[in-house]
């Protein structure tokens, strides 16, 4: 927001330098920003050199501050570089400083300076990566790749710079772009883990202790049975520490167990023997009993009531309650399938996966199931009281392996719905069928029930635009009708409809190879959507000032003169208040180059008195009396014209170029040094020559007066300000009578930006105009005494 303002300050706030360098206000700011950008080098120069003593609360804060406010600072450089108020030069310069690497200097202390470099390549990078400065891009990028390694930075540091690469990797485009605004669910948490590492974490026990109940691991089943050493949950563990027992191998995270029986994240592992674990029946967790231990133990620390087999009638899936059948039997299941790593929501049994540590009783006597048994928690045999526990045995689960392709079809794609890329496919084919089909009311029909994004709706405008830039007039009159019924049925956005805009005319020039004729393909498509009221002229007008694109504008003006005619589009245009000279390229930005253009395009009913100069001024060098001048002025122009600002622009242009070229401003005068009285004299009784003339159109006309003070003011701005002339014919117009006072002062306080060089001229004859108000004043307080 802050740049935005400074660009508009940049073009719109007086200037007080000359006017052939920058203006006075951006001159201002780049100075500013310089020394805020060697301010950030000299405060961590002192800041670097107070680490060897301790820093106290309050020098911590202040060096947070200042740690804030230059990034911030460094942002905002980069935002002015993206609206090109400070040149590309300036920011390859800052960005090298930052990458400097100063062998007097440890590489930590880079870090802020590697901070700033981020900032500043998030937020202009994309402005700066042009083909023409690739080599030096290249050279940034290679440097930040090798410093995002260097183990020597911080782990933040490092993983900001990988963030740029990536950022750039992608064309710049952010990963949050691609992503679903909005918080995530855990589910969402989950089914993205299971698309990135390959490995499925189960959702926590529902039928487990409640979180107020103690430390309780996320493996509700098993967890449950063995203590948890410290820590209390924070609520998140059955998001990230659901995988823990899931086995080894390519993409899976195991857990192994210690010497102590706990794996590494803190969950017991099984270990069988006297007083090595309790059960929870207490908490109400009785869901997990072997069927092979139905007996009671000695000293009555547990009591086990339910088998397997019971349980599998209850809770299982009807796969699982076949595979416990076979091993009940004492059959091998190997032969029932892949056993699916999926439970149902109900199922407890599948949920917690195998302990890292087995009782050797258990593993005996499973035999060859044990890979089938592993999911489940075994209870440890019980032993006779006066035999010494069986020491446990460490056992390492085989690997359980995640079909990664089809969990991502099936679980992660289905949830996240439609790619960016599918979502501005199915809009080009639906483009594509409509001019096939040439059904505009049924695509209309068919885009709503698309439901397309609403952040997406730029880019499918631009889609559609690009479609059309390579059809036929008829097809392109279509999808411009496309374009405006999605606009008047609500489902594109003005504002998304002109970005996406915005956005082809950013790649036209690399659209010429394809379509030679593309700017007046994309000059019909604008002056459809122009005609029919969907986008104002004058925002189209906006992107194409300074000659971007030229002749686009023109390109347009011609189609609205097919479509709406003469007088509408008369009406339109000086509604919009475009100012046609801005859109021309700089070199070519002079009335009469624009009065040869309109010419060419027959616009030139656009602007009657664009060559009423150029007439005036060869209509008074051929005759240069006052009564020879009026009477052209009165045989050719029409009556209607005499009290349109642009003729008093022209008369009053006219005259003061051919008086000051035969006084003041003559041939060998130099306009930097005040005349002679002789000259300035002879000057003021030229202009009382051509007083009546004046006078004519410009008597009891105060809008007209100020009209004829700007062009005064913009003809001393194009010839730089000659010393002493604005003032000497401010005076010489006021004691003439030709301009009264109340019009000098309602140019002072006009704010208008529309004529240059208002702020300087102000500045010449700002003490002139005081005395002018003040004696004005005067008068009015003598005429109430009187």
């Amino acid at each position: 927001m802050y740049a935005q303002l400074c660009k508009r300050l940049s073009e719109e706030a007086p200037n007080f330098d000359p006017p052939d360098g920058p203006c006075t206000f951006n001159r201002l700011l780049l100075s500013k920003c310089q020394d805020e950008f060697e301010r950030r080098r000299r405060a961590s120069e002192i800041w670097d050199g107070s680490e060897g003593s301790a820093l106290s609360a309050e020098q911590e804060e202040e060096r947070a501050a200042a740690k804030r406010k230059m990034v911030g600072n460094l942002r905002f450089i980069g935002e002015l570089g993206k609206l090109e108020i400070i040149h590309e030069s300036i920011l390859h310069r800052c960005i090298q400083q930052l990458l400097e690497k100063r062998r007097s200097r440890p590489m930590v202390d880079l870090a802020e300076d590697l901070e700033c470099l981020c900032q500043i390549m998030k937020t202009c990078g994309k402005v700066l990566d042009k083909p023409k400065a690739k080599n030096l891009m290249d050279q940034y990028f290679e440097r930040m790749y090798q410093l995002s390694s260097n183990m020597e930075l911080l782990s933040r540091v490092r993983f900001m710079l990988q963030d740029v690469l990536d950022l750039r990797a992608a064309n710049w485009v952010p990963r949050k772009v691609a992503q679903v605004d909005g918080p995530r669910t855990i589910r969402q948490v989950r089914e993205e883990a299971a698309h990135d590492l390959g490995v499925y974490i189960p959702p926590p026990s529902s039928h487990g202790p409640p979180r107020s109940s103690g430390p309780i691991s996320p493996l509700a089943g098993v967890s449950s049975f063995f203590p948890q050493p410290g820590g209390n949950r924070t609520g998140m563990e059955d998001v990230f520490m659901g995988a823990v027992t899931l086995g080894t191998g390519p993409g899976v995270i195991s857990s192994q167990p210690d010497k102590y029986g706990y794996d590494s994240n803190g969950f017991g592992g099984g270990v069988s023997g006297g007083g090595s674990y309790r059960p929870r029946q207490q908490q109400g967790n009785k869901h997990f009993n072997n069927q092979n231990y139905n007996r009671q133990q000695q000293n009555n620390q547990y009591n086990q009531q339910q088998n397997y087999s019971n349980i599998a009638n209850k809770d299982l899936p009807p796969r699982f309650k076949k595979m416990f059948s076979h091993s009940s039997g004492g059959g091998s299941s190997s032969s029932d399938g892949e056993v699916s790593l999926r439970p149902s929501a109900s199922s407890m049994l599948l949920k917690p996966k195998t302990p890292g540590v087995l009782p050797q009783s258990a593993l005996g006597q499973q035999g060859n199931d044990h890979h089938i048994h592993s999911s489940l928690p075994l209870a440890p045999q019980p032993q006779p009281p006066n035999q010494k526990p069986t020491p446990p045995l460490m056992h390492k689960d085989p690997p359980i392996l995640i079909k990664q392709a089809s969990m991502e079809k099936s679980k992660a794609n289905r949830n996240r719905g439609p790619s960016r890329e599918e979502w501005l496919r199915r809009v080009k084919n639906l483009s594509e069928q409509m001019l096939k089909e040439q059904s505009l009311d049924e695509t209309v029909e068919n885009y709503r029930s698309l439901k397309l994004p609403e952040r997406l709706t730029a880019e499918a405008a631009q889609v559609i635009i690009n479609l059309l830039l390579t059809q036929e007039e008829s097809n392109r009159e279509l999808g411009s009708q496309l374009l405006e019924k999605l606009r008047s049925e609500g489902l594109m956005n003005v504002d998304r409809l002109f970005d996406g805009v915005k956005q082809v005319l950013g790649q036209l020039d690399e659209l010429v190879n394809d379509v030679p004729r593309v700017k007046s393909h994309m000059a019909g498509i604008l002056g459809h959507l122009i005609a029919s009221g969907t986008l104002p002229l004058a925002d189209v007008a906006e992107p194409l000032e300074g000659g971007q694109h030229f002749p686009l504008f023109l390109l347009v003006l011609q189609t609205l003169h097919k479509l709406l005619g003469k007088s509408n589009l008369t009406q339109t245009f000086n509604e919009s208040k475009v100012n046609l000279l801005n859109l021309l390229p700089e070199s070519d930005r002079t009335k009469e180059k624009l009065a040869d253009l309109l010419e060419d395009r027959e616009l030139s009913f656009l602007f009657p008195l664009l060559r009423i100069q150029s007439d005036l001024w060869r209509a008074l060098v051929a005759d240069p009396t006052p009564h020879a001048f009026y009477k052209y002025i009165k045989d050719t122009l029409d009556p209607e014209h005499h009290t349109a600002p642009g003729f008093i622009n022209a008369l009053m242009t006219v005259l003061v170029k051919y008086i000051v070229q035969e006084t003041t401003l003559a041939a060998g005068a130099d306009p930097t040094t005040i005349p002679e009285k002789m000259v300035t004299e002879r000057e003021q009784e030229l202009l009382a020559k051509f007083k009546p003339v004046l006078q004519a159109f410009l008597h009891d006309h105060l809008p007209l007066q100020v009209t004829a003070i700007y062009a005064l003011q913009v003809f001393t701005y194009t010839n730089n300000f000659p010393k002493g002339m604005l003032l000497r014919w401010f005076v010489n117009l006021y004691d003439l009578e030709i301009v009264e006072e109340d019009a000098f002062l309602t140019w002072k306080e006009d704010l208008s930006q529309d004529y240059p060089g208002k702020g300087k001229a102000l500045f010449q004859v700002n003490q002139w105009l005081t005395w002018l108000q003040e004696t004005e004043e005067d008068d009015e307080e003598d005429e109430g005494d009187a």
